[in-house]
């Protein structure tokens, strides 16, 4: 009796659980959604999304309760007016138990999908696909979602290379691809770079005369500034030596991406060459006026990507004695590291995703095998698209069989067959946007290898962006930094490098080195969460 009371007693210390509690019920929202204005305007993307969904619903016997989306909103950004609308929709109802997608890819290509994804499931909401029909209350489902994920934002690298390469050759023939300059005002933004129209407004009619008075020499920087918004111009002193130096306003293109190249632009100047050079004349006389602090210090490559643990206040830096330091950027907090060392704890970090050269040609298969998943579910896809688009054009030919029997008005023929022929494009351009093949997944699998084995020398022999790319492709979420116990932990690791890791690790404690399908299908497969603290 005693123990039994005891027991009793202690009961109000017992843990709870950590397992996800899922919502109950079969109330679900869907979200819709296309890339480009112009898929949007011709509707037939996302009302297919949309039926695709609700058949897939009322198969499930799911209630849909709201639909979102029907626009378009770029999913590399996890910013979107609908997107958020419905996060916040699915936080305030708790009745909603997940949220239904065309695929994947339509609920997020950023490298933030996998978070987004836990903090739903946090809530106890899920994330169901129509295309990619898996399971997210397992471990192995949850894998093949993160999987998806990764391939979503694959598919946007490749786009972003054919964007750049198309921007280059905008740029190189005097058409500009980026934001409107200051002073400017595009009259067609929502067409092609070369469909650009740039007028001069009230801002750059004003910004005439900074050029006339910074000719002149007789005003500083900060009384031009002044002057300008007394006037009513909305420019400020810290982008006023950007703008002045810009060879855009003179009629010269000048970018990143073709550093060191200058070209005449397409676009009217706002003020002459020689009024330019005048300006720019004085403004060299006194270089560190205006100018920005330097940002990019190799020796601090983990500049905000490194936290501190305890106040989470990302770190930024500074030189003193020829010594580099990382220090906290908060008020309040009171962190510093030589950035030496905290660059090694990193180091060592990095390191732990190499492995056994002997492992390489078995864990490229692995983690293929894998991946194949994704391939067939593209494929399925695409063997969907061109049961449509078959579809599509069978209704096209009806349409003018009966228009030539006479069973159809002139009027109304021409407004079906305009629709028809737009359906027909649209499942068209969709079935040529699955580049994704078995050639493509070996080499994704591959490079991924390849950067695990190197990870840390590709760091060390890197520049500052380039380091800066890899740390937040291998860790999206960066470091953790704890200066009492000297440590560094990962909050998050690129699912593709986590898959590496426990395939790795399950290889080396084979000593065989066999991967038995129990293993495949649970020890491997690592749970969602913070990765554990790495004592470096």
């Amino acid at each position: 009796m005693k123990n039994s009371s005891a027991i009793t007693g202690m009961q109000r210390f017992a843990k709870t659980s950590t397992k996800i509690s899922w919502r109950s019920g079969n109330n679900i929202v869907i979200y819709t959604r296309v890339s480009s204005y112009e898929q949007a305007m011709l509707n037939t993307s996302l009302e297919s999304q949309r039926k695709s969904c609700q058949e897939f619903a009322e198969h499930r016997g799911l209630m849909v309760k709201m639909i979102f989306g029907g626009t378009y909103e770029s999913a590399k950004s996890d910013e979107r007016k609908e997107f958020v609308r419905m996060l916040d929709y699915v936080k305030r109802d708790k009745t909603i138990s997940a949220i239904l997608v065309y695929s994947y890819e339509r609920f997020s290509r950023s490298e933030n999908a996998g978070a987004l994804t836990r903090t739903l499931e946090s809530l106890g909401v899920k994330v169901l696909s129509v295309f990619q029909d898996v399971d997210v209350t397992t471990p192995s489902g949850k894998l093949q979602q993160n999987i998806f994920y990764l391939f979503g934002n694959y598919d946007n690298e490749l786009r972003k290379d054919k964007v750049v390469k198309g921007m280059v050759e905008n740029l190189r023939q005097g058409y500009w691809v980026s934001a409107t300059p200051f002073g400017y005002t595009n009259t067609k933004p929502k067409h092609k770079a070369r469909e650009h129209v740039y007028e001069i407004n009230k801002d750059g009619e004003l910004l005439k005369l900074a050029f006339k008075w910074k000719a002149e020499g007789k005003l500083n920087n900060l009384e031009i500034v002044e002057k300008l918004n007394k006037m009513g111009s909305a420019i400020n002193y810290k982008s006023f030596v950007g703008i002045i130096s810009n060879p855009f306003y003179c009629g010269y293109i000048t970018h990143s991406l073709i550093p060191g190249e200058v070209y005449k632009g397409k676009h009217v100047p706002l003020v002459s060459e020689e009024l330019f050079n005048r300006a720019n004349g004085i403004i060299s006389q006194n270089p560190h006026k205006g100018i920005s602090k330097k940002f990019k210090i190799e020796e601090l490559p983990l500049k905000s990507f490194a936290k501190d643990e305890v106040s989470l206040s990302p770190f930024t830096g500074y030189v003193q004695k020829g010594i580099y330091y990382y220090k906290t950027r908060a008020k309040g907090t009171a962190v510093n590291v030589r950035a030496e060392h905290l660059n090694s704890l990193f180091e060592a970090e990095i390191e732990k995703l190499k492995f056994k050269q002997a492992y390489e040609r078995r864990l490229a298969d692995l983690i293929a095998e894998q991946l194949q998943l994704k391939l067939a579910d593209k494929e399925k896809e695409q063997s969907v698209l061109k049961r449509k688009i078959t579809e599509a054009r069978d209704r096209l030919e009806k349409l003018e069989y009966r228009f030539v029997s006479g069973e159809l008005d002139k009027s109304l023929f021409e407004k079906y067959r305009e629709k028809f022929e737009i359906e027909v494009g649209q499942i068209t351009q969709d079935l040529g946007n699955n580049p994704i093949s078995s050639s493509n997944l070996e080499k994704a699998v591959k490079k991924g290898l390849a950067i695990a084995q190197n990870a840390r020398q590709l760091w060390l022999s890197s520049d500052y962006d380039d380091k800066q790319k890899l740390q937040h492709l291998i860790y999206p979420e960066g470091i953790l930094y704890n200066k009492q116990k000297d440590r560094v932990r990962t909050p998050r690791i690129n699912s593709l490098f986590t898959s590496i890791i426990s395939a790795a690790k399950v290889l080396e404690e084979n000593k065989n080195g066999s991967f038995s399908k129990r293993s495949r299908n649970s020890h491997w497969v690592v749970p969602t969460g913070i990765e554990p603290v790495s004592k470096v």
